[in-house]
């Protein structure tokens, strides 16, 4: 119900505009009520619209343009496409295929890939296949660059801190500029503020498969 005044695209303190410029608008648009609100960013989206992103498929592009075409209805400008635990094959062949690109109206933008898994607790897995679980005691960073192949395009990955090396994985991963999220976790307080301290700065699903 109140007035909205953008110049140069961006949003501007309508305070000064009154008192220090006394300007008026040159352009006036009635909304009829609808609502203006930020674009959504979804950082944990693990397909829709029919489209698995977990699924190595031939057309996995074009089912990654059918989703950035489709959310933007729903308010989202931004995402995250997310995959859940898979096989290192699975990974391989999905993750060069998720490009890093602007948004428009031809569909939303996309950020970079969330490895949700497969590096998280066996008690909190969730709907994760168990069998493709995976831990980092015996090579710890290698071991996580051997299963997903490619980090180029990954901006979060999502583990469970209680694991043993999981500190340096953490810090690895930071240092590259990459987000570590905790979930799917059995960590108590203070295996999660460990991790918090060596980088760690996002949860995935906040009081879901995790402790209270």
């Amino acid at each position: 119900r109140d007035d909205l005044w953008v110049r140069d695209g961006k949003i501007l303190d309508p305070e000064k505009l009154f008192f220090d410029e006394k300007a008026s608008a040159d352009i006036q648009l009635d909304c009829k009520g609808c609502i203006i609100a930020p674009g959504f960013i979804d950082v944990q989206i693990n397909g829709g619209f029919g489209v698995d992103f977990s699924l190595a498929t031939d057309d996995f592009k074009a089912g990654i343009d059918l989703v950035s075409q489709k959310i933007l209805s729903h308010g989202v400008t931004s995402f995250c496409p997310t995959l859940v635990t898979s096989p290192p094959s699975v990974y391989h062949q999905v993750l060069p295929q998720i490009g890093v690109r602007n948004g428009g109206a031809q569909g939303a933008g996309i950020l970079g890939a969330h490895l949700e898994g497969p590096f998280i607790s066996k008690e909190k897995k969730g709907a994760h296949p168990e069998h493709c679980l995976r831990t980092f005691e015996t090579g710890a960073f290698q071991d996580l660059l051997s299963t997903y192949g490619s980090l180029e395009h990954v901006r979060i990955v999502t583990l469970a801190p209680e694991m043993k090396r999981s500190s340096e994985v953490i810090r690895e991963l930071t240092q590259r500029g990459i987000c570590v999220s905790l979930g799917h976790s059995v960590a108590n307080l203070s295996q999660a503020e460990e991790a918090v301290q060596h980088g760690a700065t996002f949860i995935t699903h906040l009081f879901n498969a995790m402790l209270p």
